[in-house]
Formats: structure tokens, sequence, C-alpha cells
């Protein structure tokens, strides 16, 4: 990150110091991808969450952390809801290099925020008194950002 002149995504990653797991970032890996202008996508699983927590309020509580490290234009949603979750864990299973049992994987039903959480986790944004602004940042805008400018 120190090297480039673009920006930087984590596009799937968890604040270390809300849940300790090996696949979530530290704090000075957040600082250095906002050097860059970057953005830190927070994801939806369970096990990054904390100990297979999507809550809406668990999503918020990781969003607000990296606000407040780092700033709300540097954060952004990384949703991991792409297979319905038999096809998720099926998937897990035919794979299992990839997704270890000793994080978490195959250790039964994931759970995963899903999409229809959205109007919470933009709730528990504006209860914390996020701007509208900061607010679509969030949902979309400050990744768009970062697309326009490294996409030519």
């Amino acid at each position: 990150m120190e090297r480039t002149k673009n920006p930087v995504i984590f596009s799937h990653s968890n604040p270390l110091a809300i849940h300790k797991h090996r696949r979530n970032i530290r704090d000075d890996a957040i600082k250095a991808c906002a050097k860059t202008d970057g953005v830190v996508h927070i994801n939806g699983i369970g096990d990054f969450l904390g100990k297979n927590d999507s809550r809406s309020e668990t999503m918020v509580r990781h969003i607000d952390y990296v606000v407040n490290l780092v700033g709300a234009r540097h954060v952004g949603l990384g949703f991991d809801f792409v297979f319905d979750q038999a096809e998720l864990e099926d998937y897990l299973k035919q794979n299992p290099q990839l997704f270890p049992a000793e994080d978490g994987y195959g250790s039964g039903a994931m759970n995963i925020a899903k999409p229809e959480q959205m109007p919470e986790i933009v709730e528990g944004m504006v209860n914390l008194g996020y701007k509208d602004a900061d607010i679509i940042g969030i949902l979309g805008g400050n990744h768009l950002r970062v697309a326009e400018r490294v996409w030519k």
C-alpha cells in the first residue's frame, strides 16, 4: 500500500480489534488503506463479525469502529451474499483447502447478513448520527469513487 498511486480496497474485511479472526485486519492495515484514499468493505459473514453473529447491530458496530478509526470516506459494505445457504454449504465442503474448519467453516449453518437487513443497518448509522452523505458513501458511493479513479 505504501507504493501504490491508486486507492486500495479490502473487499471483505472486518476489524480484528472487534473480533479476533485470522481473516480480519489490524488497525494498521485499515489506516494504511485509508492513506491510499481506499475503502475497507465490512463483510456479513457471521464468523468474521463475531461468533456467527450476522445481526444488523453487529454489522453497524464494525462499520462504526472503522469510521471512528479512519473516517466514513474509507468504509463500505462487502456483503458475501452470493449463494443460497445450501449452495454455500456445498461449496465450502467441496473446497476445504480454501475454507478450513479451524476458521469456523463447515461447523454448521453459517449466518450471513442478508440484503434485507439494509434498512436496519442504515437505521443504525442514522441513530449514531451519521450524515446522509456518509451513509450514501458507505452504501456504495465510496466504492464508486475508487472504481472511477482506478478503472480508466
